[in-house]
């Protein structure tokens, strides 16, 4: 369900540092969690109700459950795959072929357990569902339509270490194999989005030239529910910059190239305009109007304005507002000041435009 200017957040929401250690995102024991065990399934439910609930409040047309049961968006799928062996990590030092990540002592732990990869140790299969729980819980808590995300295969593979495949073109694909029954068995818990997300189309563009499209092809295989892919430039936690990026709009190329029905394009930090919306093909396509890097809440004017310029090149009916990437390090009344801006500077859009 993708109405003309349907405004959304990309998946997370601001996590309550009662729910979890922000600098322990990437740790791979679990220690992320603040409550105890007998508490803890309550506290992520509540956690994600506060996400639902600030979401209608402020009038967003397509909600998520905030990501508030799930550490994060990339390995909260590994542990519904057989062949990935969680305990025995491998360090690696993350290489990008955009570099934007900061160095220094505020994300040293994020970065630390960012660089330990899970192996690949056999044949990757999918066991069980890794978000069919939350989805079902959203789905039975929200007013509104629903959108869920799932972490793209080019991406979890960047998060592994390969010990039984050989090579990255195949490792990713029985990653898409598998990921694409996770999509499948969502889609009878009827979301109205099903969102992939898949920054490494960005950062690791080479692979995505490669065989991007033949990766996405495999995704949505079987799938009827609207497929929107993600691909963005980080956490703007820890990156220094986002400069707007020159080969960035060849992602965009690659994701229209393929048969998903849209994308969700990083724009208002890095400073994109228009320019880059020419190479979006026939795709719906969510752009970022708020700059998570700032803790500056922008007016609905300056929102409006910026979706008024992108309204030149594509229309109301495949433009969507949304946030940049990942809201889940922000204070909640900077992160609630910001998404009420994104709907007030549609609403004057879509006033306009009658």
């Amino acid at each position: 369900m993708l109405r003309p200017l349907s405004t959304q957040i990309v998946g997370s929401y601001a996590k309550p540092h009662w729910l979890g250690r922000h600098e322990r995102i990437h740790h791979l024991d679990g220690s992320w969690w603040r409550p105890e065990a007998d508490v803890l399934e309550e506290a992520k439910q509540d956690a994600a109700l506060l996400a639902i609930y600030e979401q209608e409040r402020a009038g967003l047309d397509i909600v998520t459950d905030g990501e508030a049961q799930r550490v994060a968006y990339d390995r909260h799928f590994l542990a519904s795959l057989s062949g990935i062996d969680m305990m025995d990590a491998e360090k690696q030092a993350y290489v990008s072929e955009v570099e934007t990540r900061k160095r220094n002592a505020e994300v040293a732990e994020m970065m630390e357990h960012f660089q330990l990869n899970p192996k690949i140790v056999g044949p990757i299969e999918w066991v069980r569902s890794s978000a069919a729980k939350d989805l079902e819980f959203l789905v039975a808590h929200a007013r509104r339509p629903v959108k869920v995300n799932v972490v793209g295969p080019l991406t979890l593979l960047d998060r592994l270490a390969d010990h039984h495949y050989g090579n990255p073109r195949d490792a990713a694909m029985a990653l898409a194999g598998a990921i694409n029954k996770e999509m499948l068995a969502l889609e009878k818990l009827g979301p109205a989005v099903i969102q992939i997300d898949e920054p490494a189309f960005h950062f690791k563009l080479s692979r995505a030239r490669e065989f991007g499209v033949e990766l996405l092809t495999r995704l949505v295989e079987g799938l009827s529910t609207p497929v929107i892919v993600h691909a963005c430039y980080g956490y703007s936690l820890y990156a220094e910059s986002k400069t707007a990026n020159p080969t960035y709009h060849e992602v965009a190329e690659i994701i229209a190239a393929s048969p998903v029905q849209g994308m969700s394009l990083e724009y208002e930090q890095p400073g994109h305009g228009p320019e880059l919306l020419k190479h979006t093909g026939d795709k719906h396509v969510l752009i970022g109007l708020v700059n998570l890097g700032s803790r500056e809440i922008e007016t609905a004017e300056h929102v409006a304005t910026r979706l008024r310029a992108a309204l030149e090149v594509v229309p109301a009916e495949r433009l969507h507002p949304c946030t940049d990437c990942g809201m889940w390090f922000l204070p909640r009344a900077v992160a609630y000041g910001k998404i009420r801006a994104l709907v007030e500077g549609t609403k004057l859009v879509k006033d306009q435009l009658g």
